[in-house]
């Protein structure tokens, strides 16, 4: 029979073992995204590799830089002409579900997941009051 301390030790050493497989298991997955970084670094290049290729390459990182406030604006903008009345989507199914697409994919590349997921039961909501 096994005492109490003898218990206690062999616990102690599982939990011991537990963590040191858990750590290890942290290390492979970092070295496997830092691996998968690298490669596509290898294959795609970065910014600092854009430089290099003088107008072209500049053009290419102000377009980059300006992907977020375009689409930002011109979200604003269609959505305020439809809230306000300037454009009806009524009748027009495949419109309204490209607006709310549109929406969403914005939403989400803009301000992230949680955003999109916070706002989706109140546009479901509204979507199921205006039906």
């Amino acid at each position: 029979m096994t005492t109490r301390a003898e218990k206690r030790q062999i616990q102690t050493e599982l939990l011991e073992l537990q963590h040191r497989h858990e750590v290890e298991a942290v290390r492979l997955s970092l070295e496997a995204e830092q691996e998968f970084n690298e490669r596509i670094r290898d294959l795609e290049g970065t910014a600092k590799d854009l430089h290099q290729s003088g107008w072209l390459g500049k053009l290419v990182l102000f377009m980059r830089g300006a992907q977020r406030p375009l689409w930002g604006y011109f979200v604003a903008y269609m959505d305020y002409m439809v809230f306000a009345g300037n454009w009806s989507l009524k009748g027009h199914e495949k419109l309204e579900s490209a607006f709310w697409i549109i929406n969403f994919l914005v939403l989400g590349f803009l301000f992230g997941e949680r955003a999109v997921k916070n706002v989706a039961p109140l546009v479901s909501e509204m979507m199921k009051k205006g039906k």
